[in-house]
């Protein structure tokens, strides 16, 4: 049986080689309804369409790289990963997922995209740059999309959360319950750079110098890194242990991220720390764990945050002009039966 060609396709779709060419590429010259009618013959007359064939007639490869802090499996970067691939796959881009966990491993990724000329577009995750790194960013000529990543510098887009807002509601609401003393508790950061996330840190304690707290009632416990534990039991531990030990013991709290928040109330509760009753306790991510346990955490959506990262890059990959380069979303406290009024 005779292989079926891309000439093949144009004719039992009534269009023209070229135009075939471009609606399988995913090019934006194409309407949607003669997209659709070229995709319905290449499935009708099982045409596979060779991927490396186009991106030599194109100069583009079809792919895109997406930097990872973190595993992948954790709830925030498996939920970004989802919102590119509904973004980016329907437009023809394959994604490649990379993670870095140490400065070492960031630097060579940074220095090697100038010259393998493996993807058209990158993405970078819940990372904080230096100065040098964003440098190097600055120096690509492929766009560079920053997602939760707490800068623009470097980046011809972004997409940032406001921790700032996020912090002020947050202590807001442990101040209107009447908490006088409070905390912030970091989570042990997995590798040996600064993430996003542990910027919240800074945003908690700007927030309750404007909220009025002097600094004899506000404490920031700082865990430093996974490896200086044993186990991840070891690090709760120590968290319960320093909280426990300051004096004036906090009433108030608020943990970094649900997944450090969740485990450290069980904790609490194991040295005889009733939640609320004696400390409240504030989360973020609102993961589905934060709303099982009925948590009060500050809500934000990475897979929303990424769909919108993910169209950023994928205009500009195209050649056009963004209405906004740089977003700001604000996320939202939710408040449940983790925190209450001081008895």
């Amino acid at each position: 049986m005779p292989r079926v060609t891309l000439h093949d396709v144009a004719l039992e779709a009534g269009v023209s080689d070229s135009t075939v060419s471009r609606a399988l590429r995913g090019l934006d010259k194409v309407d949607e309804g003669t997209r659709a009618k070229v995709k319905d013959a290449a499935r009708e007359l099982r045409f596979s369409f060779s991927r490396n064939a186009s991106s030599l007639a194109s100069g583009k490869t079809m792919r895109l790289a997406l930097l990872f802090s973190d595993a992948l499996n954790t709830w925030f970067d498996s939920s970004v990963l989802q919102g590119a691939y509904e973004v980016l796959s329907p437009a023809g881009y394959d994604i490649i997922p990379s993670t870095v966990s140490t400065d070492f491993e960031l630097n060579s990724f940074l220095n090697r995209l100038p010259y393998d000329g493996n993807v058209d577009g990158v993405i970078v995750c819940s990372i904080n740059l230096d100065t040098a790194q964003s440098k190097a960013l600055k120096k690509l000529t492929i766009p560079v999309v920053g997602l939760d990543s707490r800068t623009i510098d470097g980046f011809d887009a972004s997409v940032l959360m406001d921790d700032d807002t996020a912090m002020d509601d947050a202590v807001g609401l442990l101040q209107g319950l009447g908490h006088q003393r409070i905390a912030f508790v970091g989570w042990p950061a997995p590798g040996d750079f600064r993430f996003s996330s542990q910027l919240r840190a800074g945003a908690f304690m700007k927030a309750a110098k404007r909220l009025g707290f002097d600094d004899g009632s506000v404490a920031r416990i700082d865990l430093g890194k996974m490896n200086d534990y044993r186990s991840p039991d070891d690090a709760l531990s120590a968290a319960a242990a320093r909280l426990l030990a300051l004096d004036p013991r906090p009433t108030g709290i608020c943990v970094e991220v649900d997944g450090f928040a969740v485990p450290l109330i069980a904790e609490l509760k194991r040295f005889g720390v009733r939640v609320p009753e004696d400390m409240s306790v504030i989360g973020f991510d609102d993961t589905d764990v934060a709303a099982a346990v009925e948590m009060t955490t500050v809500h934000q959506n990475p897979v929303e945050m990424s769909r919108l990262a993910a169209r950023k890059v994928l205009a500009l990959m195209r050649g056009q002009t963004l209405d906004e380069a740089h977003s700001v979303l604000r996320p939202m406290l939710i408040p449940r039966k983790t925190t209450g009024p001081i008895l």
